[in-house]
């Protein structure tokens, strides 16, 4: 059974499709992602230069991969950098453009950003949003809100370096935006069997992995003991807690390296002590997934995000695993490559 593709790239004008682009046909447009970056994707390629009005100073870019003629949303990206370049036959467009967190970043405090104690951390982040133009937000709730008045950041500060740190403090993953474009406020959860959203399987043609598999371990120095400590000014005293690595299924842990290595982190901010603890929990955790890289090479595939849990079926190879990073070439024929972190199931 083979699968038919085709691409497109729709220009997209106040959230309704205005035009198209045309790749150069020598050119593979690609789509990168990375999970330790602030802006998590980005597209880059070449491109015809379009007959219609294209403002790439406030039109954004929608690549879509058609499977079968069925499209299948590869997110929505602002151009960043657009150049006009010629060869010996053809004027074109370079084009790199990164996902909605660029709109984000690029807006910075103007006067003095104040916060009030008592507003819930999302409806802050929301406003935030809301002021950068993103009207697409799906959002997990909660009832943290701001323990007292706010106004940590100096003027000229990053909408998204304010964004994350909100988020970090009730322990939320930072700002990312999905395919559609929507921008996802989710609390960071511990990667389980129970909640793989991926599975690439060398037995399935929809994700027939090319045969190639590498692994690496990086484990060394990596501590098993956090102690969190927050001494902000307006707490009546500093708050700590500590979480300890005693995982047998883990190598960092404390009995399978015969020691304790501490690693102290300061938090300026943090909801309360339980989302102190839960944070700790949380450093803790991710020592139980990032020593084992797994690189794997599939065909194109859609509806990946930052930090899907992703199980692995190579051979003998079984593994529960974070998507860390994955990259598309954009054509007929073209590969993804996905760099994954293999997880410790039992994280208990």
């Amino acid at each position: 059974m083979t699968r038919e593709l085709d691409f497109r790239y729709v220009i997209v004008r106040d959230g309704a499709d205005y035009a198209e682009l045309q790749r150069l046909d020598s050119s593979t447009p690609s789509l990168e992602m990375d999970a330790s970056m602030e802006i998590k994707t980005k597209l880059s390629g070449d491109y015809l230069i379009p007959a219609a009005d294209v403002n790439f100073l406030t039109d954004e870019i929608r690549p879509e991969l058609l499977i079968d003629g069925f499209p299948f949303n590869l997110g929505v990206y602002l151009p960043a950098n657009v150049q006009e370049l010629e060869n010996r036959t053809t004027r074109y467009l370079h084009i790199s453009a990164y996902d909605r967190c660029w709109r984000v970043r690029d807006n910075y405090t103007e006067s003095l950003l104040h916060l009030s104690a008592g507003t819930n951390y999302l409806t802050a982040v929301e406003t935030l949003l809301t002021a950068c133009g993103i009207a697409l937000i799906s959002t997990t709730p909660t009832e943290a809100t701001l323990t007292e008045d706010r106004e940590d950041w100096d003027i000229g500060t990053s909408y998204l370096e304010i964004v994350n740190q909100l988020l970090s403090e009730i322990n939320y993953n930072p700002l990312w935006f999905d395919a559609d474009g929507t921008a996802v406020l989710e609390p960071a959860s511990v990667p389980t069997a129970a909640n793989i959203e991926h599975t690439l399987d060398d037995t399935q043609v929809e994700s027939l992995m090319i045969p190639a598999i590498s692994k690496e371990l990086d484990i060394y120095s990596a501590p098993n003991v956090f102690i969190c400590v927050c001494s902000n000014a307006d707490k009546s005293g500093p708050m700590v807690a500590t979480s300890e690595n005693t995982n047998p299924q883990s190598p960092l842990s404390i009995a399978r390296r015969g020691r304790r290595i501490a690693k102290v982190v300061n938090v300026s901010n943090i909801a309360s002590q339980e989302e102190l603890q839960a944070y700790a929990d949380r450093l803790r955790n991710e020592t139980m997934i990032t020593g084992e890289t797994i690189i794997v090479k599939t065909g194109l595939l859609p509806g990946f995000g930052v930090n899907d849990v992703t199980a692995v079926r190579f051979g003998e190879l079984f593994a529960v695993c974070l998507e860390k990073a994955w990259n598309m070439e954009l054509r007929v024929g073209g590969s993804m490559v996905h760099t994954l972190e293999k997880v410790v199931v039992n994280l208990g």
